[in-house]
């Protein structure tokens, strides 16, 4: 069953929510009845009280109090899988042996290159062919033409966003195994062809959280953060390039600003159990471009909190286990992994893309030691 869980993975990253949205529900739901039989299979590990069952128990309550007191309750119960998989995930990586674990680094490793690989295709071959396509069709309108011009890569995603975010989780993974390290650049490059500001600003302090924890921020610390900086500096000088005004940095951000007025809007008219998981929908965007806000808004405040307390519990109990971790360098990259998932979210929408959170949920499965006296017993 190992085999098939590790395809599942590769594969996932590859079915894009948003473009491809019966397939992605018919593969989650299929994975979701296989993490299910996995579970069992595995006898996974169960929490115990004393750190995470407590915070996921609220969490899965706040889920049951949205579907309730949902807007649209059929709507609600079709999302409610992903948090479902993405918590089946945790426990099943959870309980995984060392062995088992190297392999799921791997498999998502692997899929990570050849995104990369893919990205990079596109940017030197596939804008052509989609321009042509689409003029073939008669399909190109204007603000789409605009959008090739400005030969942002975003494939196997909808947009150079969530690429950049999930590369940039992914890239921490790669330092894990020194002798995938040189492989490094391949992903990075595709990253900068991206031209993904939030991807690199989470970067940026995913890097700042690293060398806080490796506990040697001198030179050589300046020195590769001032060199994500000018990457960022120069994107931003890009896509300030004669491009229209929807495919500038600012243009981006005042329509961030927007989306997070209004869905405060959402918010103080349903502050308590929220709209609804799946409901929350704005005038121009399916998203608030803010994970934490658009929670809120569709679970309430008591589904916000529980999310937040399971993220610090499962932070908190790892960098504790960080000083006695006999693989610590190697915690500290999943650490990370982690930690740029959730910096990414302040500015994006990953964590409702099942191509991107499902990976993240693997990841925090990964940074709790089920042979921790406190975390995880059999």
């Amino acid at each position: 069953m190992l085999l098939t869980f590790l395809v599942a993975i590769f594969i996932r990253p590859f079915v894009s929510s948003p473009a491809f949205p019966y397939l992605n529900f018919a593969f989650s739901l299929v994975f979701l009845i296989f993490l299910g039989a996995y579970f069992i299979y595995k006898k996974a590990y169960l929490l115990d009280p004393r750190s995470l069952f407590y915070p996921i128990l609220l969490f899965i309550f706040a889920l049951f109090i949205s579907l309730v007191f949902s807007q649209d309750k059929i709507n609600s119960s079709v999302q409610l899988y992903k948090y479902l998989t993405g918590l089946l995930l945790f426990f099943v990586v959870a309980s995984l042996s060392k062995r088992e674990r190297i392999s799921v680094v791997r498999t998502i490793t692997l899929a990570g290159l050849i995104i990369s690989l893919l990205a990079i295709y596109q940017y030197f071959f596939g804008f052509k062919h989609l321009a042509d396509y689409l003029a073939n069709s008669k399909s190109l309108f204007p603000f789409v033409l605009d959008y090739l011009q400005s030969r942002r890569v975003f494939a196997p995603f909808v947009t150079p966003g969530i690429l950049g975010g999930y590369l940039a989780m992914v890239i921490p993974l790669f330092f894990i195994n020194k002798d995938r390290s040189w492989l490094f650049p391949v992903v990075f490059f595709a990253l900068f062809l991206t031209r993904s500001l939030g991807a690199f600003l989470s970067l940026f302090f995913g890097l700042i959280v690293y060398f806080c924890l490796q506990g040697r921020f001198k030179k050589r610390a300046i020195f590769y953060l001032l060199g994500i900086f000018m990457f960022m500096v120069i994107i931003f000088i890009l896509r300030s390039a004669p491009y229209r005004q929807h495919t500038q940095p600012f243009f981006s951000m005042i329509m961030r600003l927007n989306y997070w007025k209004d869905a405060f809007e959402i918010i103080k008219r349903h502050p308590l159990v929220g709209v609804g998981l799946g409901n929350f929908n704005l005038k121009f965007s399916r998203y608030a471009h803010n994970s934490y806000i658009q929670i809120w808004a569709e679970m309430g405040i008591l589904g916000l909190c529980a999310f937040i307390w399971v993220i610090y519990t499962t932070l908190t109990t790892s960098l504790k286990n960080l000083t006695k971790s006999p693989n610590r360098s190697q915690d500290v990259y999943l650490f990370i992994a982690g930690i740029i998932f959730l910096i990414h979210n302040f500015l994006d929408f990953t964590f409702f893309l099942p191509e991107v959170v499902f990976i993240w949920w693997i990841i925090l499965g990964l940074m709790v030691d089920p042979n921790r006296e406190d975390a995880l017993q059999p």
